[in-house]
């Protein structure tokens, strides 16, 4: 049931929804990095979510900056362990 309410949110979110997430965060997204961010979350959420994401976090390792990268990691790590709220 969760990943249906997961897979309605993602096909909902738009770059918006990122960016202003990302203020709240106090993390300054360039354009290309919302691109980035926003390609990723919407072809591979599956496997972020359901799987092991090491290599997709390596990839995006590359193409982040490193105060980016960073947070994202810290707020998976944080959120990662949804199921036990649902």
């Amino acid at each position: 049931m969760y990943e249906k309410m997961i897979e309605k949110y993602i096909n909902k979110l738009t770059k918006e929804d990122i960016l202003k997430f990302s203020y709240t965060q106090n993390v300054k997204l360039t354009h290309e990095e919302l691109d980035i961010i926003y390609f990723y979350i919407k072809e591979y959420w599956k496997q972020i979510v359901k799987s092991d994401p090491t290599s997709i976090f390596m990839e995006l390792k590359e193409k982040l900056s490193t105060n980016v990268y960073n947070k994202m990691i810290e707020l998976y790590n944080k959120y990662k362990g949804y199921k036990k709220y649902l």
